[in-house]
This record gives C-alpha cells, structure tokens and sequence, in this order.
C-alpha cells in the first residue's frame, strides 16, 4: 500500500477512496488491532460494539473484509449482480454460516470500492 495522498496514473489509490467513503459516510472510528498468529494488522470500523468493515493494508495492495449477517445477505443477493467482478466472486465463494457470511476482498478497481460501499450500505446507511 503505497502513501494515502500517492496518486497512480492521475487518481487516487483505491484504499484512499474506500478510506474516504467510511469518513464521509459514516461516524465510525477506525480501530487499529493486531490478530491472529501470523501478527496481521489490521483496522476495524466500529461503533457500539458492533464492526462495520475490516481493512488489512499491505504493502502494494490491501483486503476488505465485509461480514454479511444472517438477515444481510438475502438483500446483498438481490443487489449482487449489478456488483463488480471481484465483488461477485468473493459473495459467491464465501462459505454460508448461520449467521452469515464472510466476504474476503482484494480491490483491484474503483469499481470494486463502489461495490464495497454498496455492501456496506446494507449493513448500516451511510449519513
């Protein structure tokens, strides 16, 4: 992930534009927290106990990940196909739970923030 104000071919790097949307739109801080046993960092969108997205920045590129809850997913079914790609393929190959389902992403594209942001906006509308 390069710095947040680095511009590539004259636009904004995908993490700045997600990462503006959450400011924007919502009223949730970002969390820095450190899990799992390979140490990986990571920065959740929380408010009132309850996490809006999850953002694992790298290097040259970073993970989304947006957990669909039980009553979350038959509206994302119903939005899906007008989704991006890559959006499509993570809500497809994303394992059913009871509670729902957990969508890995690797933004590639603006479009692939547009669709993150249409998630999100099931799970919580932005202001």
């Amino acid at each position: 992930m390069g710095h947040p104000h680095q511009h590539h071919q004259g636009q904004p790097p995908r993490d700045a534009h997600l990462v503006d949307y959450l400011s924007l739109g919502y009223d949730h801080e970002p969390v820095f927290s450190i899990e799992g046993k390979d140490h990986a960092w990571c920065f959740r969108y929380r408010r009132g106990g309850k996490t809006l997205v999850t953002l694992y920045p790298r290097r040259d590129d970073f993970t989304v990940l947006v957990v669909l809850g039980r009553d979350e997913v038959p509206a994302a079914k119903e939005i899906i196909d007008r989704q991006s790609a890559r959006v499509r393929t993570a809500f497809d190959e994303a394992r059913q739970f009871p509670d729902g389902r957990w969508l890995w992403i690797k933004p590639a594209f603006r479009n692939d923030v547009d669709s993150i942001a249409a998630l999100l906006a099931l799970k919580r509308r932005p202001r």
